[in-house]
């Protein structure tokens, strides 16, 4: 991670720990309401008691978006788990195709509370403002997987400023597929609700909000597909080590100081995969990447050959295990079947600039002598 983007991760840190620290104090939270972090969405009466708590100490009813984020940043305390993701990743994840989901895989991750961080403009864009960050809570339950997402927005007017965004929660069942998502009764009641605050309150016109909720409905799809690939056997998360310096006195607190968090970043290693399934695309068939070799001599052999194309991303399923009964997931990235090599695109890779000061640069030519 390079210094601009742990400068921004930690400005979301400090700004969200301050906003909601405030509101912690005011509903006077305490280890009873930490026992019930597990089920607020399910039961619901957390929820309802903290908004009762928030208007005896301020005098006026708060807004629900605000007590969603509040609570899921209470149950992410617990973890304090950070997954940064490569703006190039985010991209290919919001082309991967639809696929259904499984929730045992869920339900294995590490972390039932995480902290997504986009460092630059990894998710659509939203009126004046971007998606920096989004807290997830997973809970389980017998029937069902419930997922809650709340947004942190940044303000392009004012680019230091962090704002809780919009929250939306919502059950999985068992093979439910991501698409189906938005086809849920939850998913429907926040859309009405929505669509009312945009066009009476935000006083918008039916095209402007019709572009917003087609933005949200992408942002959502690229949240889920991130969320469910860190099930993935394959996954590339790549935990990030600190370095721990000694100091003999302590030192004042700085804005851009990372507080004491478990980070891992994912997807860094995406344009170097895509670019060795470039390589080898010219004998890429139908088949597993383990098995191309043994599918690419029988082709040969053949004489058979395939349309070029390129193979959407997606999800693959494996039954491992002893009698095939545990279930793996792999995610595949963009693959190009039946390409040429000499058809195939260039990759260009911007270098950052070396300064040659003290040193012999191999390109210029030698100094001709003074007579």
């Amino acid at each position: 991670m390079n210094k601009k983007d742990k400068n921004s991760l930690a400005a979301l840190l400090n700004q969200t720990q301050n906003i909601y620290q405030n509101i912690s104090r005011l509903v006077h939270w305490s280890p009873a309401d930490s026992a019930c972090l597990d089920d607020f969405m399910h039961s619901e009466e957390l929820p309802r008691d903290i908004g009762n708590r928030i208007m005896r100490a301020t005098g006026s009813q708060p807004l629900k978006e605000w007590i969603l984020p509040f609570l899921a940043f209470k149950a992410w305390q617990r973890t304090k788990a950070v997954y940064s993701f490569n703006p190039d990743f985010v991209e290919a994840m919001s082309q991967t195709a639809d696929t259904s989901i499984y929730i045992s895989l869920l339900e294995c991750l590490p972390f039932k509370d995480l902290l997504f961080f986009f460092p630059e403009e990894g998710l659509p864009m939203l009126n004046d403002e971007e998606i920096i960050g989004m807290y997830v809570h997973i809970e389980s339950h017998p029937e069902n997987l419930w997922i809650v997402f709340n947004a942190l927005d940044r303000a392009l007017q004012n680019g230091t400023q962090v704002l809780p965004g919009i929250s939306i929660g919502f059950p999985i069942s068992n093979g439910m597929k991501i698409s189906e998502v938005f086809e849920s009764p939850q998913f429907q009641e926040w859309l009405t609700s929505y669509k009312r605050t945009l066009l009476y309150f935000n006083q918008l016109n039916e095209q402007k909000v019709e572009e917003l909720i087609l933005v949200e409905k992408k942002a959502l799809n690229v949240a889920i597909n991130l969320l469910y690939y860190l099930s993935a056997k394959n996954a590339d998360i790549k935990p990030v080590k600190r370095k721990k310096k000694q100091h003999k006195t302590p030192l004042s607190p700085k804005e851009n100081a990372l507080p004491a968090i478990q980070h891992f970043e994912v997807g860094t290693g995406y344009a170097e995969i895509v670019y060795r399934h470039l390589n080898t695309g010219i004998d890429l068939t139908e088949g597993d990447d383990e098995k191309s070799e043994e599918t690419v001599a029988r082709t040969r052999k053949s004489g058979k050959k395939r349309r070029p194309h390129v193979r959407r991303a997606h999800y693959q399923y494996y039954w491992t295990g002893e009698g095939r009964t545990k279930l793996e997931l792999r995610w595949k990235p963009d693959s190009f079947v039946g390409v040429k090599r000499e058809d195939q695109a260039v990759i260009v890779y911007e270098m950052p600039k070396e300064s040659l000061k003290g040193k012999k640069n191999p390109n210029s030519c030698k100094k001709r002598r003074s007579k």
